[in-house]
Protein backbone atom coordinates (compact mmCIF):
# COMPACT_ATOMS: atom_id res chain seq x y z
CA UNK A 1 0.00 0.00 0.00
CA UNK A 2 1.02 3.81 -0.50
CA UNK A 3 -0.36 6.94 0.41
CA UNK A 4 -1.55 10.42 -1.21
CA UNK A 5 -2.12 12.46 2.34
CA UNK A 6 -2.54 15.66 0.14
CA UNK A 7 -5.79 14.15 -1.39
CA UNK A 8 -6.68 11.57 1.09
CA UNK A 9 -6.00 8.23 -1.15
CA UNK A 10 -5.03 4.69 -0.19
CA UNK A 11 -3.31 2.70 -3.13
CA UNK A 12 -3.97 -1.01 -2.45
CA UNK A 13 -2.48 -3.29 -4.88
CA UNK A 14 -4.63 -6.76 -5.49
CA UNK A 15 -4.20 -10.20 -6.20
CA UNK A 16 -6.66 -9.79 -8.33
CA UNK A 17 -4.21 -7.93 -10.94
CA UNK A 18 -6.12 -4.35 -9.88
CA UNK A 19 -5.07 -1.14 -7.76
CA UNK A 20 -7.47 -0.41 -6.13
CA UNK A 21 -7.98 3.95 -4.87
CA UNK A 22 -9.50 4.69 -2.14
CA UNK A 23 -10.55 7.99 -0.86
CA UNK A 24 -9.39 7.37 3.35
CA UNK A 25 -11.60 9.93 4.75
CA UNK A 26 -15.02 8.58 2.80
CA UNK A 27 -14.20 5.27 2.87
CA UNK A 28 -14.79 4.72 -0.71
CA UNK A 29 -13.17 3.20 -3.81
CA UNK A 30 -12.74 5.90 -6.35
CA UNK A 31 -10.54 4.66 -8.66
CA UNK A 32 -8.93 1.21 -9.87
CA UNK A 33 -6.15 0.52 -12.74
CA UNK A 34 -4.81 -2.72 -13.92
CA UNK A 35 -1.25 -4.01 -12.65
CA UNK A 36 0.90 -6.69 -13.54
CA UNK A 37 0.74 -10.34 -11.54
CA UNK A 38 1.78 -10.88 -8.02
CA UNK A 39 1.91 -7.11 -6.44
CA UNK A 40 3.53 -6.84 -3.39
CA UNK A 41 5.27 -3.32 -3.10
CA UNK A 42 3.66 0.15 -4.43
CA UNK A 43 5.23 3.79 -3.25
CA UNK A 44 3.77 7.29 -4.33
CA UNK A 45 5.59 9.98 -5.53
CA UNK A 46 4.00 13.05 -4.24
CA UNK A 47 6.32 15.27 -6.58
CA UNK A 48 5.43 13.85 -9.86
CA UNK A 49 2.24 12.64 -9.35
CA UNK A 50 2.80 8.84 -9.87
CA UNK A 51 1.74 5.45 -8.25
CA UNK A 52 3.56 2.34 -8.74
CA UNK A 53 3.21 -1.06 -8.23
CA UNK A 54 6.06 -3.75 -7.81
CA UNK A 55 4.91 -6.94 -9.11
CA UNK A 56 6.44 -10.59 -9.08
CA UNK A 57 5.29 -11.54 -12.90
CA UNK A 58 8.62 -8.71 -13.47
CA UNK A 59 6.45 -5.66 -14.31
CA UNK A 60 6.96 -2.20 -12.43
CA UNK A 61 3.26 -0.64 -13.19
CA UNK A 62 3.19 3.26 -13.33
CA UNK A 63 0.13 4.91 -12.93
CA UNK A 64 -0.37 8.46 -13.19
CA UNK A 65 -2.69 10.47 -11.19
CA UNK A 66 -4.68 12.76 -13.46
CA UNK A 67 -6.59 14.17 -10.58
CA UNK A 68 -7.65 12.58 -7.46
CA UNK A 69 -10.27 10.40 -8.81
CA UNK A 70 -8.58 9.65 -12.09
CA UNK A 71 -5.58 7.45 -12.85
CA UNK A 72 -4.17 5.97 -15.89
CA UNK A 73 -1.38 3.15 -16.50
CA UNK A 74 1.53 4.72 -18.32
CA UNK A 75 3.39 2.23 -19.09
CA UNK A 76 4.59 -1.50 -17.48
CA UNK A 77 8.18 -1.77 -17.33
CA UNK A 78 9.98 -4.95 -17.37
CA UNK A 79 12.38 -5.70 -13.93
CA UNK A 80 13.02 -9.39 -12.93
CA UNK A 81 10.54 -12.28 -12.14
CA UNK A 82 10.14 -11.90 -8.47
CA UNK A 83 10.92 -8.16 -8.57
CA UNK A 84 8.18 -7.45 -6.24
CA UNK A 85 10.23 -5.18 -3.41
CA UNK A 86 10.09 -2.15 -4.02
CA UNK A 87 11.70 1.18 -2.03
CA UNK A 88 11.80 5.06 -4.11
CA UNK A 89 13.06 7.81 -3.06
CA UNK A 90 11.39 11.10 -2.89
CA UNK A 91 13.99 12.95 -3.52
CA UNK A 92 15.72 11.63 -6.50
CA UNK A 93 12.55 10.26 -7.36
CA UNK A 94 13.76 6.83 -7.83
CA UNK A 95 12.69 3.78 -7.44
CA UNK A 96 14.58 0.20 -6.14
CA UNK A 97 13.76 -3.03 -7.24
CA UNK A 98 14.93 -6.11 -6.06
CA UNK A 99 14.95 -9.16 -7.14
CA UNK A 100 17.10 -12.74 -7.23
CA UNK A 101 17.43 -16.00 -9.77
CA UNK A 102 15.21 -18.91 -8.32
CA UNK A 103 16.19 -22.51 -8.69
CA UNK A 104 13.96 -25.13 -9.25
CA UNK A 105 10.52 -25.27 -7.28
CA UNK A 106 10.79 -27.61 -4.00
CA UNK A 107 9.65 -30.77 -4.44
CA UNK A 108 6.77 -30.67 -1.94
CA UNK A 109 5.31 -27.70 -4.07
CA UNK A 110 2.24 -29.59 -4.71
CA UNK A 111 -1.54 -29.18 -4.88
CA UNK A 112 -1.52 -29.02 -1.15
CA UNK A 113 1.17 -26.28 -0.66
CA UNK A 114 1.30 -24.37 -3.93
CA UNK A 115 2.64 -21.32 -2.62
CA UNK A 116 6.16 -22.48 -1.18
CA UNK A 117 8.74 -20.47 -3.34
CA UNK A 118 11.41 -22.11 -5.04
CA UNK A 119 14.71 -21.23 -3.27
CA UNK A 120 17.20 -18.20 -4.14
CA UNK A 121 20.18 -18.58 -5.94
CA UNK A 122 23.38 -17.77 -3.57
CA UNK A 123 25.02 -15.04 -5.39
CA UNK A 124 22.33 -14.12 -7.12
CA UNK A 125 20.92 -10.80 -5.36
CA UNK A 126 19.91 -7.60 -7.65
CA UNK A 127 18.69 -4.42 -7.29
CA UNK A 128 17.38 -2.33 -9.68
CA UNK A 129 17.43 1.33 -10.52
CA UNK A 130 14.75 2.94 -12.03
CA UNK A 131 14.41 6.26 -13.25
CA UNK A 132 13.24 9.03 -15.57
CA UNK A 133 15.58 10.61 -18.06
Amino acid sequence: MAIDTTHHRLFSGCRSGVLAVSDYQAGRVVATAPIGAGVDGAAFDAGAGDVFASNADGTLTVIHEDSPDQYHVVENVSTAPGGRNMGLDPVTHRLYVVSARFGPPPADSTAANPRRRPPVIPGSFMMMVVERR
